[in-house]
């Protein structure tokens, strides 16, 4: 009598072509998923000024709306990695795109703003979930190194994709139905996404229990390969989002543009990073991984060059858009690269707790993107202007975020511009510092990375 299989051992027990079919699954649920969690994010940046309009939040609250999903969604991806590595990727797959459709809904029909960070929070939860096993999945289904790397290389997009979209189907929806169905655009994405796992018994299927194990975060520690992989990832996505917060405050501060000519100007800097990381995951099979991260960081420092250039002075708004679609394309070389390298870079059953560490490394780039040029304009503008009667602290600040009418009153506006383009400038060059850094760091990169290499 033959018994059907029960889901740990679906991988060994699947015909070769219902093995493809899973492994399209796989590609596609991952692909939707980090997709629908980067739309997550621009949506609802997207939706503030609704909210704030409709709910009468002050500025704290405000924030709190973006962060209790950023909150929820760092702190659970290490111990929700390590969960999904004893447990196998598929049922948490299922429960997390389960808990982040309920908390989505929940932040659509919120009524107060408690009820609305409630939902946001949830939503981080099943986001952490869904990143902990995705990319991990990825890593298990391909085998072959060619289809692994073309698979890293559609999951890269997907991200930039989900950016890019959730951009401009927010503001249209905002503007015809209000926020409420701008924050509701990522719920079908996910509910797709769940609906080819349930239909694909293959999809994200889990290792036999014997092969699972409990591997201590040390381990991870020590692999080379992995360490490697988080500090490209750190350096460049440090780079990449400083330019998408610092370049459009530039644009308008200095230049005067308004906001839809500023939101035009940087697709410069996102669509070649939907394009670049499935080129690159053709171009990984000619040359060597090493070369194709020193090319990336090296477009990426040309291009801030180009921008260095472009703004000093009077801007030269065409230097300034090739630095811009240099960067992106040199981002998106390097995006869905470092995510293969790292996950290919450990053992499978470290994959969960790897995607977990790595994304919490992808954060931490997101944080200091926003802290690092900022310091180094407030120290440009405060060392100029500290010493003028009627300059604060808190002019000082808003000087260096961009609002330059501050010191309209004091006659101040020259000079407070030259001293502002003067700390962008400074800023590139912490920008290409990082980037140089990366480019030494790329040498140590292996073309097939060992999971056993050890510190």
């Amino acid at each position: 009598m033959t018994f059907p299989s029960s889901p740990d051992t679906a991988v060994a027990d699947q015909a070769p072509c219902n093995r493809d079919r899973a492994k399209i699954a796989t590609l596609v649920a991952a692909c939707a998923t980090m997709g629908g969690i980067a739309m997550t994010i621009t949506t609802a940046s997207i939706a503030l000024a609704g909210v704030q309009s409709e709910l009468q939040l002050a500025i704290d609250q405000l924030q709190w709306v973006l962060n209790s999903f950023i909150v929820s969604y760092a702190l659970l991806l290490l111990p929700f990695g390590a969960w999904s590595d004893r447990s196998g990727q598929r049922p948490l797959f299922v429960w997390g795109a389960v808990v982040f459709v309920v908390g989505a809904a929940v932040a659509v029909l919120a009524g107060d703003v408690t009820w609305l960070m409630a939902g946001r929070a949830f939503q981080g939860i099943g986001a952490a979930l869904l990143t902990a096993t995705a990319p991990a999945a990825l890593t298990l289904a391909f085998s072959n190194e060619a289809d692994r790397k073309r698979a890293f290389g559609y999951l890269g997009s997907s991200g930039g994709i989900g950016l890019a979209l959730g951009a401009l189907l927010a503001g249209a929806a905002s503007s015809w139905f209000g926020w409420r169905a701008a924050l509701a655009l990522p719920i079908p994405v996910m509910i797709a996404a769940l609906a080819v796992v349930c239909c694909s018994p293959g999809a994200l299927a889990s290792r036999p229990r014997s092969q699972r194990a409990h591997v201590p975060m040390r381990a991870l520690l020590e692999n080379r390969s992995f360490m490697l992989s988080c500090l490209l990832c750190l350096l460049f996505t440090t780079v990449w989002v400083a330019l998408f917060i610092y370049a459009p405050l530039h644009m308008q501060a200095v230049d005067g543009l308004d906001p839809r000519s500023v939101g035009g100007l940087m697709l410069g800097l996102l669509l070649p990073a939907l394009i670049m990381p499935v080129v690159v995951s053709r171009l990984v099979l000619i040359f060597k991984i090493s070369a194709v991260l020193i090319g990336g960081f090296l477009m990426i420092a040309a291009g801030l060059w180009c921008m260095h250039i472009a703004w000093t002075g009077a801007t030269s708004r065409t230097l300034e858009v090739i630095g811009l679609v240099v960067c992106g394309s040199g981002a998106g070389a390097l995006y869905g690269l470092v995510d293969y390298i790292g996950l290919t870079a450990v053992p499978a059953e470290q994959a969960g707790l790897a995607a977990g560490a790595f994304n919490v490394v992808r954060l931490l780039g997101d944080i200091l993107a926003a802290i690092i040029p900022g310091a180094v304009v407030l120290y440009v503008v405060k060392a100029a202007l500290a010493s003028h009667i009627g300059v604060t602290n808190e002019v000082l600040s808003e000087i260096a975020a961009g609002d330059l009418r501050v010191v309209d009153h004091l006659g101040l506006t020259a000079q407070a511009r030259a001293e502002f383009v003067d700390g962008m400038l400074w800023a590139i060059g912490a920008l290409l510092t990082l980037t140089a850094l990366g480019v030494v760091a790329s040498f140590k990169a292996r073309d097939s990375p060992d999971p056993s290499t050890r510190l």
